[in-house]
């Protein structure tokens, strides 16, 4: 917004005023701010505007000025303001007269937590806000809540309850008079779910209401300011953008971008960035490979600044097909190997359970009403019913003589096809016991490759298991007793199978290879990832952690490879954590020290231990594998990992493993004095 007067003029002119105007004054002056760059300012003029709102106890232009400062940190990602003061806000704004200041407040909580991955407690937010607005009776606070759990459902891929909790709001929100001013952000969310799903041909469906919407909305709320009528058009040209080019009408995808373009100020805006890569997706599928890439070069300048997981992978990506069809299969490995690692799955099966019980409660309402529709349409059936039984049951008679008749003939057709359905069983059972015997042999061989007898030393206190989770595993565990060296190592290739299990072999023979030329840790983590990125066309990879102990002090030198932390005295060691081995070539591993880990145990494991299910979905978990540790009396290395796998079985309860489970527990004895 500009004004006539500059802010320091506005300034000059406070002393002098009071009243309404002073708070007229101060709003002017926070709003010249925001067009500086001076976070700073912003939020010292904002608490001046909150301050003397307090003062005058005009609470309008309080709850204004909260509403205000959650904005202001919401554009900034300043999640952790967030978290701090909206919680106190809230109670403040539900005393309030001005319960919409409430809500649009509430969802800026419900969505920091979401869009930061932690989906459960934005969830319970959503849940909490539901139920009031329910019990203050307020529609926009519902239409605002489901707006929420659309957010929700999109993090999780759930697809069919994004879209109804979508239109829920878009439905509720759109009756509201003067509509709420979120309305363009959440035509916006839905147009990029229904995008995500592929759902292109609803997208464009999407996109003529999205068209006819907006005009009504900007004439309605007089938006004369040219900035957010010009967010508002350039998310829905990209909107249409999306739905062109899943639909392959790339002509239309091209006038689409011209039309965003014409209100879009900066490349590197958030609208700017959105349109160079779809402008780069464009110039890739008219194969315009050298246009495209300056482009994506361009986008992925300005990635920095906005942390998202998702805008990362589909800009590399992009990157990825763009090499490839410039013949860089290189580099297009390359990038295809970076973004192999990234797990994009961000949701508990508690998430999940908890998700399904509030939407559950959003249906309450109108359950209620399909209960009474469903036990009109119970009458009508039941009749039916009675009337097709009958029918059905004249219709059996006349035809059970045929029937009789053509069974006889059946009968010994029946009999040829079971002979010949005995000898493929025969065939098939003869098949299946051979493949079960394969994978038999290969069990033994690959349970055969870990060491199965520990030192029998009165220095160290030694021993390891592996379990894999189906007949061959992933999971790996060696060791090497080299005068007063002790090398040993526990690693976790990705998958599991058959394939996991090659890959785990040849980790295991380089790493004894290596470990026999007395190199440190570090080193050989820096060797292995060079050897197996070596032809990985898989994108296999293997996280590893390797120790070397000199028994007679007790040092330990290791190197984590984005491996789960071991515990020693019932903590997690605190460490720098590598990359996984087998992704990128030339890598140098950072190895670590720990001065002295005599006389106490210390314990090396594999995810399948921590995130082991029952059958409700509920994980061990970190916290109770340390529980369990700090709990367990030491008596030997052997007696620590067989407590633990009955901890885990307890636990497990009979459910099918969802993945390896290997341990390792070591103790270096010595009595050497305390210095």
């Amino acid at each position: 917004m500009v004004f006539a007067e500059d802010s320091a003029t506005l300034r000059d002119m406070l002393p002098e005023t009071d009243g309404p105007r002073r708070l007229e004054l101060l709003e002017k002056i926070y709003n010249e701010s925001l067009a500086t760059d001076d976070l700073d300012e912003q939020i010292r003029c904002l608490y001046d505007l909150l301050g003397e709102a307090r003062r005058q106890k005009n609470e309008r232009e309080e709850c204004y000025a909260l509403l205000k400062r959650t904005v202001l940190f919401y554009n900034n990602n300043l999640s952790d303001s967030i978290y701090l003061h909206v919680p106190e806000d809230l109670k403040v704004l539900q005393k309030s007269a001005y319960l919409n200041y409430c809500y649009q407040d509430w969802i800026l909580l419900v969505n920091s937590y979401i869009f930061e991955g932690n989906s459960r407690q934005g969830l319970a937010e959503v849940q909490r806000m539901f139920d009031d607005a329910m019990e203050r009776k307020s529609d926009f606070g519902m239409g605002m809540a489901y707006y929420g759990m659309g957010n929700a459902y999109t993090q999780m891929n759930n697809w069919d309850e994004c879209i109804s909790s979508y239109e829920k709001s878009i439905e509720v929100l759109s009756a509201q008079r003067p509509r709420a001013t979120l309305l363009p952000e959440i035509y916006n969310y839905y147009g990029d779910a229904l995008n995500d799903m592929g759902a292109y041909d609803k997208l464009e469906v999407l996109t003529d209401r999205w068209k006819a919407f907006l005009v009504e909305f900007i004439e309605e709320t007089n938006q004369s300011f040219t900035a957010n009528a010009d967010v508002y058009w350039s998310y829905y040209f990209i909107a249409c953008t999306q739905a062109k080019l899943g639909l392959g009408k790339l002509d239309e995808a091209e006038a689409m971008l011209a039309g965003a373009k014409k209100h879009i100020s900066s490349d590197d805006s958030y609208e700017g960035m959105t349109w160079l890569f779809y402008k780069a997706q464009l110039l890739l599928q008219q194969q315009r490979y050298a246009e495209a890439l300056p482009l994506n070069t361009r986008r992925m300048q300005l990635m920095e600044e906005y942390n998202d997981e998702g805008v990362y992978i589909a800009v590399r990506k992009q990157r990825a097909q763009i090499m490839e069809g410039l013949g860089r299969y290189q580099e297009a490995a390359r990038l295809y190997n970076e973004m192999y690692m990234i797990n994009d799955s961000v949701n508990s099966s508690e998430t999940k359970r908890q998700l399904t019980l509030l939407n559950t409660q959003f249906q309450v309402g109108e359950l209620k009403m399909e209960q009474e529709r469903a036990r009109f349409r119970w009458i009508i059936i039941v009749g039916v019913i009675i009337l097709a039984s009958l029918a059905i049951f004249i219709l059996f008679r006349l035809r059970a003589a045929k029937r009789l008749k053509q069974a006889h003939q059946n009968l010994e057709e029946a009999h040829a096809n079971l002979q010949d359905a005995y000898e493929q069983l025969e065939e098939t059972t003869t098949a299946k016991e051979r493949i079960e015997s394969e994978l038999r042999i290969a069990r033994d061989i690959q349970m055969g490759m870990v060491p199965r007898d520990f030192p029998d030393r009165p220095d160290v206190d030694l021993y390891a298991s592996m379990t894999p989770a189906k007949e061959v595993g992933g999971d790996l565990y060696d060791f090497l007793l080299l005068d007063d060296k002790l090398y040993f190592c526990v690693g976790d290739v990705s998958g599991k199978g058959v394939p996991a299990s090659l890959f785990m072999s040849q980790a295991t023979r380089l790493f004894s290879a290596l470990a026999k030329q007395l190199l440190m840790p570090a080193d050989i983590a820096t060797r292995l990832n060079a050897e197996l990125c070596e032809n990985n066309d898989n994108g296999m990879f293997v996280t590893m952690f390797i120790g070397l102990v000199d028994l007679p002090t007790g040092r330990l030198y290791f190197c984590n490879a984005g491996h789960n932390p071991p515990v020693f005295k019932g903590e997690f060691i605190p460490m720098d954590s590598n990359a996984p081995i087998g992704l990128w070539p030339e890598l140098d591993f950072v190895g670590e020290t720990i001065d002295d880990i005599s006389n106490e145990p210390f314990f090396v494991y594999t995810d399948g231990l921590n995130e082991a299910e029952n059958s409700a979905q509920e994980q061990f978990g970190d916290d109770r594998l340390l529980e369990k540790l700090r709990q367990m009396p030491y008596e030997s290395a052997r007696q620590t990992i067989e407590m633990m796998r009955h901890e885990v079985a307890c636990h497990v309860a009979g459910a099918e493993p969802s993945d390896d489970l290997t341990m390792l527990c070591l103790k270096i004895k010595n009595n050497k004095p305390k210095e």
